[in-house]
């Protein structure tokens, strides 16, 4: 999905709160400020600026492959380097299906609250190595099966996470949830209207962050995979277009 696709689906989904809007024509409907974006809207037209974000996003994409470049046959330096930024690495051979219990997925998971929290931190310390504190807030982690990385697979984890810990907006615990809501349904069941314009917006940057760790994951992927083949060739006396 392009950013393109992903501002016109914001549009037609903003198009649902048209009535509400509808008296205020012609006069600043909202001003919202998030982490480096401004979005305006008067009536049916809008402005993003996001100059602080761009560079924040290029920065990332640089730093994420000087460490995945060094980690490509050493996942653990990669592991390292998470651990080095306070995020716990917890690991169990049961991973994949307590978080599905709890309606997550394996790699990074931003902060659980309240009862979800609590309970997935007791299930977790039954069958990991590594003991979270058990309460009511989770801290920020990476939960993963036992067994060795993937390089290719925890890469697009690893780059949200960079997203996160550098405060881009979409990972808010409320729009986590929204998302999550809205986005695992089915297309024909999908219903924004009870979600306010500024819940919108945040499913937008959520939806950004993800598509810009997959379009990172096609870019690495064609780099590294391309790069070792091109060695092995030369090893083996072939010629390489270089």
């Amino acid at each position: 999905m392009s950013d393109n696709l992903i501002f016109k689906l914001i549009k037609k989904l903003l198009l649902g709160h048209k009535e509400e809007l509808s008296g205020q024509t012609g006069q600043l409907v909202r001003n919202m400020s998030r982490n480096g974006i401004k979005d305006c809207f008067t009536g049916e037209d809008s402005l993003s600026i996001r100059g602080a974000q761009k560079l924040l996003k290029t920065d990332i994409n640089k730093k994420a492959r000087s460490i995945l470049k060094k980690a490509i046959d050493e996942p653990e330096i990669l592991l390292d380097f998470i651990e080095s930024k306070n995020t716990v690495i917890v690991k169990s051979q049961y991973m994949d299906r307590i978080l599905k219990a709890f309606g997550e997925t394996e790699g990074f998971i931003t902060p659980m609250t309240g009862l979800k929290a609590l309970f997935f931190t007791i299930i977790v310390n039954m069958f990991s190595k590594i003991k979270l504190k058990t309460g009511f807030k989770t801290p920020i982690m990476f939960a993963l099966k036992d067994e060795p990385v993937n390089i290719y697979v925890i890469s697009h984890q690893f780059h949200l996470w960079l997203s996160y810990i550098n405060k881009l907006p979409g990972f808010e615990d409320k729009n986590m949830q929204n998302f999550r809501k809205y986005w695992n349904v089915e297309p024909e069941n999908k219903n924004a209207s009870t979600l306010s314009i500024e819940e919108i917006l945040s499913l937008k940057d959520i939806i950004a962050r993800e598509m810009e760790a997959l379009d990172f994951v096609r870019e690495i992927a064609r780099e590294f995979v391309g790069q070792k083949t091109s060695l092995k060739k030369l090893k083996e006396g072939k010629s390489v277009n270089l």
